[in-house]
Protein backbone atom coordinates (compact mmCIF):
# COMPACT_ATOMS: atom_id res chain seq x y z
CA UNK A 1 0.00 0.00 0.00
CA UNK A 2 2.77 2.45 0.90
CA UNK A 3 4.56 1.57 -2.33
CA UNK A 4 1.47 2.58 -4.30
CA UNK A 5 1.40 5.94 -2.52
CA UNK A 6 5.10 6.49 -3.20
CA UNK A 7 4.61 5.72 -6.91
CA UNK A 8 1.54 7.98 -7.06
CA UNK A 9 3.31 10.87 -5.29
CA UNK A 10 6.39 10.49 -7.52
CA UNK A 11 4.13 10.49 -10.59
CA UNK A 12 2.38 13.67 -9.45
CA UNK A 13 5.75 15.32 -8.72
CA UNK A 14 7.03 14.39 -12.20
CA UNK A 15 3.86 15.76 -13.84
CA UNK A 16 4.05 19.02 -11.84
CA UNK A 17 7.75 19.36 -12.69
CA UNK A 18 7.04 18.77 -16.40
CA UNK A 19 4.27 21.37 -16.38
CA UNK A 20 6.54 23.87 -14.55
CA UNK A 21 9.33 23.35 -17.11
CA UNK A 22 6.86 23.76 -19.99
CA UNK A 23 5.48 26.99 -18.49
CA UNK A 24 9.00 28.37 -17.97
CA UNK A 25 9.98 27.56 -21.56
CA UNK A 26 6.78 29.11 -22.85
CA UNK A 27 7.36 32.30 -20.86
CA UNK A 28 10.96 32.47 -22.03
CA UNK A 29 9.88 32.13 -25.66
CA UNK A 30 7.17 34.75 -25.14
CA UNK A 31 9.68 37.16 -23.56
CA UNK A 32 12.13 36.62 -26.42
CA UNK A 33 9.38 37.23 -28.97
CA UNK A 34 8.38 40.45 -27.19
CA UNK A 35 12.01 41.63 -27.04
CA UNK A 36 12.48 40.85 -30.74
CA UNK A 37 9.34 42.78 -31.66
CA UNK A 38 10.51 45.77 -29.62
CA UNK A 39 14.00 45.63 -31.15
CA UNK A 40 12.44 45.40 -34.62
CA UNK A 41 10.52 48.63 -33.94
CA UNK A 42 13.62 50.43 -32.66
CA UNK A 43 15.77 49.21 -35.58
CA UNK A 44 13.06 50.24 -38.07
CA UNK A 45 12.81 53.64 -36.42
CA UNK A 46 16.58 54.02 -36.73
CA UNK A 47 16.52 53.30 -40.45
CA UNK A 48 13.55 55.64 -40.88
CA UNK A 49 15.37 58.39 -38.98
CA UNK A 50 18.40 57.97 -41.23
CA UNK A 51 16.16 58.15 -44.30
CA UNK A 52 14.54 61.34 -42.96
CA UNK A 53 18.00 62.79 -42.45
CA UNK A 54 18.88 61.97 -46.06
CA UNK A 55 15.63 63.39 -47.37
CA UNK A 56 15.98 66.65 -45.44
CA UNK A 57 18.49 67.87 -48.01
CA UNK A 58 19.27 71.54 -47.52
CA UNK A 59 16.03 72.40 -45.71
CA UNK A 60 17.10 73.54 -42.22
CA UNK A 61 13.70 72.91 -40.62
CA UNK A 62 13.46 69.34 -41.96
CA UNK A 63 17.08 68.74 -40.96
CA UNK A 64 16.40 69.87 -37.36
CA UNK A 65 13.34 67.63 -37.13
CA UNK A 66 15.29 64.70 -38.61
CA UNK A 67 18.19 65.23 -36.19
CA UNK A 68 15.83 65.32 -33.21
CA UNK A 69 14.11 62.15 -34.39
CA UNK A 70 17.49 60.46 -34.86
CA UNK A 71 18.62 61.54 -31.38
CA UNK A 72 15.47 60.16 -29.73
CA UNK A 73 15.78 56.92 -31.67
CA UNK A 74 19.44 56.59 -30.68
CA UNK A 75 18.44 56.93 -27.02
CA UNK A 76 16.10 53.94 -27.37
CA UNK A 77 18.67 52.03 -29.43
CA UNK A 78 21.28 52.45 -26.68
CA UNK A 79 18.95 50.61 -24.32
CA UNK A 80 18.07 47.60 -26.50
CA UNK A 81 20.64 47.35 -29.33
CA UNK A 82 23.00 44.43 -29.67
CA UNK A 83 26.76 44.97 -29.65
CA UNK A 84 26.98 44.62 -33.43
CA UNK A 85 24.16 47.11 -34.02
CA UNK A 86 25.70 49.61 -31.62
CA UNK A 87 29.11 49.31 -33.32
CA UNK A 88 27.54 49.78 -36.75
CA UNK A 89 25.59 52.77 -35.45
CA UNK A 90 28.81 54.28 -34.09
CA UNK A 91 30.39 53.85 -37.53
CA UNK A 92 27.38 55.56 -39.07
CA UNK A 93 27.50 58.49 -36.65
CA UNK A 94 31.25 58.88 -37.19
CA UNK A 95 30.60 58.96 -40.92
CA UNK A 96 27.81 61.52 -40.60
CA UNK A 97 29.95 63.74 -38.35
CA UNK A 98 32.89 63.48 -40.76
CA UNK A 99 30.76 64.66 -43.69
CA UNK A 100 28.58 67.06 -41.71
CA UNK A 101 28.27 69.94 -44.21
CA UNK A 102 29.70 68.48 -47.40
CA UNK A 103 28.86 65.88 -49.99
CA UNK A 104 29.69 62.37 -48.87
CA UNK A 105 30.65 59.06 -50.38
CA UNK A 106 27.32 57.34 -51.03
CA UNK A 107 28.96 53.92 -51.49
CA UNK A 108 30.60 54.16 -48.06
CA UNK A 109 27.26 55.18 -46.52
CA UNK A 110 25.54 52.20 -48.16
CA UNK A 111 28.25 49.85 -46.87
CA UNK A 112 27.76 51.15 -43.33
CA UNK A 113 23.97 50.85 -43.62
CA UNK A 114 24.32 47.30 -45.00
CA UNK A 115 26.42 46.31 -41.99
CA UNK A 116 23.83 47.91 -39.73
CA UNK A 117 20.98 45.95 -41.32
CA UNK A 118 22.95 42.69 -41.21
CA UNK A 119 23.69 43.18 -37.50
CA UNK A 120 20.04 44.01 -36.78
CA UNK A 121 18.93 40.88 -38.64
CA UNK A 122 21.45 38.79 -36.68
CA UNK A 123 20.03 40.16 -33.46
CA UNK A 124 16.36 39.65 -34.32
CA UNK A 125 16.45 36.36 -36.26
CA UNK A 126 19.91 34.73 -36.48
CA UNK A 127 18.82 31.75 -38.60
CA UNK A 128 17.23 33.89 -41.29
CA UNK A 129 20.10 36.40 -41.15
CA UNK A 130 22.60 33.63 -41.88
CA UNK A 131 20.69 32.65 -45.03
CA UNK A 132 20.61 36.28 -46.18
CA UNK A 133 24.34 36.67 -45.53
CA UNK A 134 25.15 33.49 -47.43
CA UNK A 135 23.20 34.78 -50.43
CA UNK A 136 25.34 37.98 -50.28
CA UNK A 137 22.35 40.25 -50.75
CA UNK A 138 23.13 43.98 -50.77
CA UNK A 139 20.41 46.12 -49.29
CA UNK A 140 19.43 49.28 -51.14
CA UNK A 141 18.96 52.69 -49.55
CA UNK A 142 17.91 56.07 -50.83
CA UNK A 143 20.57 58.70 -50.31
CA UNK A 144 20.25 61.87 -52.40
CA UNK A 145 23.14 64.34 -52.49
CA UNK A 146 23.19 65.89 -49.03
CA UNK A 147 23.41 69.61 -49.79
CA UNK A 148 20.95 69.75 -52.63
CA UNK A 149 17.89 71.86 -51.83
CA UNK A 150 14.68 70.17 -52.84
CA UNK A 151 12.78 72.12 -55.51
CA UNK A 152 9.64 73.73 -54.18
CA UNK A 153 6.35 73.08 -55.99
CA UNK A 154 5.03 76.05 -57.92
CA UNK A 155 2.41 78.07 -56.11
CA UNK A 156 -1.15 77.87 -57.33
CA UNK A 157 -2.32 80.81 -59.35
CA UNK A 158 -5.65 82.01 -58.20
Amino acid sequence: MIEDWIVTICGVIVIVAAIAVAVLKLRSAERKMHESAHKFRVYSDLLNAITELNLAGGDPYKMDVAKKNLALTLNRLNLVGSTGVLRSTNDLLDFLNEYKDKDYDTLRLHNILNRLVIEARRDINPEHAKKIEESQVRFRFFAPPKNRVQPQPPEKMG
